[in-house]
Parts: structure tokens; C-alpha cells; sequence
């Protein structure tokens, strides 16, 4: 498995939010960890966001799949409803092949905002992405 970026939030010396990007056998796994409640969460997460696009851009015979695992992601307020949607299309605009989302099957979040910020209505974003719903940690 090969790191490929990494972006964090911290708050009083300690991480409160991280995304983690790896390329492992082919597959882009993308981890949503921790709460955003930032009031301006991109100026953190702007760099991440730019290294993910590069590495991407420069790897892209090497992604053949995107996993995009929101499991431990506890909180995202409507400021980093903005930071998780860059992300996103980023993968999808970098990666060719399936998107496989992780979500949590019994939070309201998961299940009903986390599509629209996928834009999942979208014929290209919804015919190639599915959805592995799984019991909270």
C-alpha cells in the first residue's frame, strides 16, 4: 500500500479530521476520518486537495477502482459539505473505472445527504457507483 496524500484539521494541537489517500493493487481508497466542523475547513484542506490531483493526474493507469469510505467520518457540518464534494469529484474525475462508497447503513446523513453531495443523479457518477452500507464502529 503506497500513501499517496494526506490532509488534516487539527484543533488545539490534535487532529480532529483526516483524509487519507492510498493506492493499493489498483484501488484508490479514500478515508474520511473524524468531525469538520471548521467554519472555513478548504483553507486547511486545500493542499490535500491539490496533492490528490496531481498524484491522480500522474497515476492514472495505476487506478483501476476508488473506494470512498465515509464509515468514520462522525460529523461534517455544511462548511465542509463544500471541502468533501472537491474531493469527491476529484476521484471521479481521475479515476475511470467503479466507486465503491462505504457508508454507515443506519445514519441519516450517510444515507440521504451523502448521495447528493456525490451528485449520484448524474448518469456518469450513478452508473458506475454503488454503495456498501455497513453498521457504525
Amino acid at each position: 500500500m503506497k500513501i499517496l496524500a494526506h490532509g488534516e484539521i487539527m484543533d488545539g494541537g490534535a487532529t480532529v479530521f483526516q483524509s487519507v489517500a492510498t493506492l493499493d493493487a489498483g484501488t484508490l481508497r479514500l478515508v474520511f476520518e473524524g468531525a469538520i466542523r471548521a467554519d472555513n475547513p478548504f483553507q486547511e484542506l486545500e493542499p490535500h486537495l491539490h496533492a490528490l490531483a496531481r498524484v491522480l493526474e500522474a497515476q492514472r493507469a495505476e487506478v483501476l477502482r476508488a473506494v470512498l469510505d465515509f464509515v468514520s467520518l462522525e460529523f461534517c457540518n455544511s462548511s465542509g459539505f463544500y471541502v468533501i464534494m472537491e474531493l469527491v469529484e476529484c476521484v471521479y474525475r481521475h479515476v475511470e473505472g467503479p466507486v465503491l462508497v462505504r457508508r454507515i447503513v443506519d445514519d441519516d446523513w450517510h444515507q440521504y445527504t451523502l448521495p447528493i453531495l456525490l451528485d449520484i443523479d448524474d448518469e456518469k457518477i450513478g452508473g458506475r457507483t454503488r454503495f456498501e452500507d455497513v453498521r457504525a464502529l
